[in-house]
């Protein structure tokens, strides 16, 4: 039987009602501790105060002792014995609550003290001996005595009462806040190392969406874990390769598109080379036996250079058609730009729109792969020429910069782009082209080639003279870190 993921012991929903079901527990656990301190705390208070209780009635007892030795009040006998028996049910009362611990040896003594006293005393009274008399003094001698152990005693299980007092709230003080403690920090690192996980994977989805941004799909690592954030890695996933074949299939069919929008410069490019050859046929139909053969094979090797012209054009029309892995590879920037401008130069002819190129030479190569790069230019040229229309120019230059990277600027004599429009401009379907001209996907394309390329690509324009994209590709040191190695 499959566990519902709301049980499942490693979904964060799970960590966190069991963080909560600790910290609940820990505090129950806390409030019943502290109660039970509480309530013998309150316990040892009301001993307390009967301890204090007892120890007035034994200070009673002294005083009355002493005015009956002096003779100082009549009635002083009867409140000693009345002393007596509120001293007798003040230990009979606390008799179970001080036999066991700290306080039984105390208590004890003062049991033994209170008992000596008790006889000494009353037997004193009952022979109404003279303070004078042999028998009298000595019986005197034993009261105070036994008096005095009974202060005593009383004292000390004061003091023992008093300081089994001070540790249990120096316990309960402990148990507020060392438990506290203990609780909040085990509470914090737990939800800091949770927070911690979360966080870090949620940064990978963040960084492999701005990746998808600029074009490249880079799947994320999927975790052990099987909780929600790993569900999200795992849909993320499924969705960056997904886009990434619907991103190749928008680029074929952006590539089927400029055929189509330069065919009829294709065309007319393969017409040349085939009238050229139709032409030079039927002269060698007409005239066959009337030339020498010098003459024949100057005809024949024409019809074979017009052929290999057209094959040339149609090569390079399927080389740039056909669908393809990534191929990243050294290449010469000049190259890139010369096949692609022979793609398009009949269209511009047709429209009247000159280009124009100017290629640095000895331009180190960069790395990438040749068809998308021809793409990438190929619609900065078709876009700058539907810009134009008709009677206009294109200038291409390519450069190297300072910081070590090549410069392709693409220019033209267009109306320019509105200011409000340009940082828009690489955003996917937008387009500034009227409804159903445009789908706005062109030169977000661009921008992801160029990205990932490691490179990068500006655009700046002024309305009424022109735009100029232009395309940064850094240059490609493998070769010559390949050479240090093996030097």
């Amino acid at each position: 039987m499959k566990i519902p993921v709301i049980f499942h012991p490693e979904t964060i929903r799970h960590r966190l009602m069991l963080l909560s079901a600790i910290t609940i527990g820990m505090v129950i656990l806390l409030i019943a501790i502290n109660s039970y301190q509480v309530i013998s705390l309150e316990k040892d208070l009301l001993t307390m105060e009967k301890v204090d209780g007892l120890m007035s009635n034994i200070l009673e007892l002294r005083r009355y002792e002493k005015n009956i030795l002096l003779k100082l009040e009549k009635d002083s006998v009867k409140k000693a014995m009345q002393s007596l028996f509120f001293i007798n049910r003040n230990i009979k009362t606390l008799k179970p609550e001080l036999t066991k611990g700290a306080t039984a040896p105390a208590f004890s003594t003062l049991l033994d003290d209170f008992g000596n006293y008790k006889i000494v005393f009353k037997q004193w009274c009952s022979l109404n001996l003279s303070p004078d008399t042999a028998k009298g003094k000595y019986d005197i001698v034993r009261i105070r005595k036994y008096g005095r152990s009974l202060v005593n005693d009383g004292s000390e299980l004061v003091r023992l009462i008093r300081k089994r007092l001070s540790i249990k709230f120096k316990k309960i003080m402990f148990a507020l806040t060392i438990m506290s403690a203990l609780i909040f920090s085990g509470g914090a690192a737990i939800t800091f190392s949770q927070t911690k996980n979360i966080l870090r994977r949620l940064a990978s989805i963040r960084k492999a969406t701005r990746d998808m941004a600029a074009g490249k799909f880079t799947p994320i690592h999927v975790p052990r874990a099987h909780d929600e954030i790993t569900n999200l890695i795992v849909s993320f996933n499924h969705m960056g390769e997904a886009l990434k074949q619907k991103q190749d299939e928008l680029l074929q069919s952006k590539k089927m598109a400029s055929i189509g929008t330069f065919s009829s410069g294709i065309a007319h490019e393969i017409n040349n080379p085939l009238n050229n050859i139709s032409l030079s046929a039927d002269t060698l139909l007409e005239e066959f036996d009337s030339m020498d053969e010098e003459e024949i094979k100057e005809i024949l090797g024409d019809i074979m250079t017009q052929t290999e012209r057209a094959s040339k054009i149609v090569r390079n029309l399927l080389d740039f058609s056909r669908a393809r892995a990534t191929e990243m590879e050294p290449l010469h920037i000049d190259e890139v730009l010369q096949k692609t401008t022979k793609l398009i130069a009949n269209e511009l002819r047709i429209h009247k729109v000159a280009l124009e190129t100017k290629i640095a030479d000895g331009l180190p190569v960069v790395h990438g792969d040749f068809q998308k790069l021809q793409q990438v230019f190929l619609n900065l040229i078709i876009n700058a020429k539907q810009a134009i229309g008709e009677y206009g120019r294109i200038f291409i230059e390519a450069r190297l910069t300072d910081n070590d990277t090549i410069r392709v600027d693409l220019s033209d004599t267009g109306p320019g782009i509105d200011q409000e429009h340009l940082e828009q401009i690489f955003d996917p379907f937008f387009t500034t082209k009227e409804a159903g001209k445009g789908t706005g996907l062109g030169l977000s394309i661009v921008y992801g080639i160029v990205k990932k390329h490691g490179g990068y690509i500006e655009v700046a324009s002024k309305v009424g003279e022109g735009t100029t994209f232009s395309v940064y590709l850094p240059v490609y040191h493998g070769n010559e870190s390949k050479e240090q190695t093996e030097a």
